[in-house]
């Protein structure tokens, strides 16, 4: 029997690709991001890309496995100083002010708002800061490759973990075959990385334990 939500999942994504115009593929990719200036040698940890696979569009978000391995001392960091962070919760977040603008001669109304942060939210801003530079040296996190596809009402969804580094477009479009083969069932991540499994070790032997990790803490602030 079909899955009548995903039949119309199918449908929706394969009139939104007929409808849409403007999108400009590079052999058949979609790129989304400029790559002007980055070092070839550097270290990648995310991007996105589109494809187009039969009459449908591949929507796919990649991540280096070094940057889910980042994400999970930021999340263990997060939850080891949340007790912390609910008992200060009170005055944690300042004080805010009202910035204004003119709406007529004589009438003003907010336009947005400043936070100032409170010591107590920059005592626990920096326990965040202490607990990921520990995780930074001690995580015993395990990140292997992974790959997820979904429908949607607009496209087929791919969320994939694979240890390539995109740096370029020639590297995107590499990526996008790798995904194409995948999900034809021509490939499979485990024979493309047999036994792969990126931890401390891996962390460590590219630089990464001893720089800052790239802290919640200014996201936090921009909340």
């Amino acid at each position: 029997m079909k899955n009548r939500r995903l039949e119309r999942f199918r449908r929706m994504a394969q009139q939104y690709h007929r409808n849409k115009r403007g999108d400009q593929f590079d052999d058949g990719v979609l790129v989304r991001h400029v790559y002007d200036g980055i070092d070839p040698d550097a270290l990648s940890w995310w991007d996105d890309l589109a494809f187009i696979q039969g009459d449908r569009r591949v929507n796919v978000a990649w991540q280096h496995p070094r940057h889910v391995f980042q994400e999970s001392i930021v999340a263990a960091a997060l939850e080891a100083t949340e007790p912390f962070r609910k008992e200060e919760e009170g005055g944690l977040f300042g004080s805010s002010s009202k910035i204004y603008k003119k709406v007529g001669r004589s009438r003003k109304k907010v336009r947005y708002y400043t936070h100032e942060p409170s010591p107590d939210r920059q005592v626990w801003l920096e326990a965040v800061r202490r607990e990921e530079a520990r995780l930074s040296q001690e995580a015993e996190f395990a990140v292997q490759p992974s790959i997820k596809v979904e429908w949607l009402n607009w496209c087929r969804f791919v969320s994939i973990v694979a240890p390539v580094e995109v740096r370029n477009v020639p590297e995107l479009k590499k990526l996008a075959a790798l995904v194409r083969l995948l999900l034809k069932g021509e490939t499979t991540l485990k024979h493309e990385f047999p036994g792969y499994c990126y931890g401390r070790k891996q962390w460590k032997d590219e630089g990464l334990a001893d720089q800052a990790v790239r802290t919640v803490s200014h996201r936090v602030l921009m909340n």
